[in-house]
């Protein structure tokens, strides 16, 4: 029988990832759940929603929520596939994933709960190590419209920062003319006027 790894929840794999959609659709998988870890404190059940504990008979027990939490922590896995020259990234992204980790299994061992605020403070910090990723995908025109489309959530994430610095750090000229280029060469012209429409404050002349 031939070996291969199991994702439960990633529909990516260590080849696939190694691509530079691949990367990028990574990285927008990982955003996706923090995004909605932020939002934790319109669940019933903050805790549950952002860590589950794995269910005895997972996965054939189809009504068991996965936490968001759960959900990075196996993306991050394909880090060191999809980002072979980046070691001390990707060290310092575990580091920060894990300490939240254990912070909030021990919260839920205890019964306690976990303040938004604190959450969020946390969640600001694995934010910040996921930059150099997001850097290193800038080529990427799906990965620019969709930080673009949820710069709400990336200012809630980076606090005074915001999506202005971020697009900074990856276009330090304020030039997209390359993003530009990559949607008018694969005739998504629907996509090119949205990106037109929401990279504009972010533009230099």
């Amino acid at each position: 029988m031939t070996y291969c790894d199991l994702y439960l929840y990633s529909p990516l794999s260590t080849e696939t990832v190694k691509r530079a959609g691949g990367k990028a659709l990574l990285l927008q998988f990982i955003l996706y759940e923090l995004f909605h870890c932020a939002d934790s404190d319109k669940k019933e059940d903050s805790l549950e929603f952002v860590f589950s504990t794995p269910a005895c008979f997972f996965p054939f027990d189809w009504s068991f929520e996965v936490g968001c939490l759960n959900k990075v922590g196996e993306h991050a896995q394909f880090f060191s596939h999809a980002f072979e020259d980046m070691d001390e990234e990707i060290d310092d992204f575990q580091t920060i994933l894990e300490a939240i980790l254990d912070e909030v299994i021990d919260r839920k061992k205890m019964g306690e709960g976990m303040p938004h605020a604190e959450l969020v403070t946390a969640l600001s910090e694995l934010y910040f190590k996921i930059t150099p990723f997001l850097i290193a995908c800038k080529e990427s025109e799906n990965l620019v419209l969709f930080l673009l489309k949820h710069a709400k959530e990336i200012q809630a994430l980076s606090k005074a920062s915001g999506l202005e610095d971020l697009m900074h750090q990856m276009f330090p000229d304020g030039d997209f003319h390359s993003i530009r280029n990559r949607y008018e060469l694969r005739g998504f012209h629907r996509q090119q006027s949205e990106f037109e429409m929401l990279i504009a404050p972010y533009e230099r002349h």
